[in-house]
């Protein structure tokens, strides 16, 4: 689960910088006309941060001796 969580947070940072100069360049997002950022985006980074939260170290229950 924690590979998988890196390869979304890959995807969406490469989106976000996409978005990002789309937004600067005052270019309209081709992806269905939807405003930027893109809502793919950040569900992508959403999913991407929840999936790396609950399988991060953090959350383990630790032994104890």
């Amino acid at each position: 689960m924690l590979t998988v969580s890196k390869w979304l947070l890959i995807i969406a940072g490469f989106w976000l910088i996409v978005d990002s100069i789309l937004i600067i360049g005052s270019i309209p997002n081709p992806l269905f006309g939807w405003p930027l950022p893109c809502p793919v985006t950040l569900i992508l980074l959403g999913v991407g941060i929840f999936l790396f939260g609950i399988s991060s170290k953090a959350f383990k229950k630790q032994k104890s001796f």
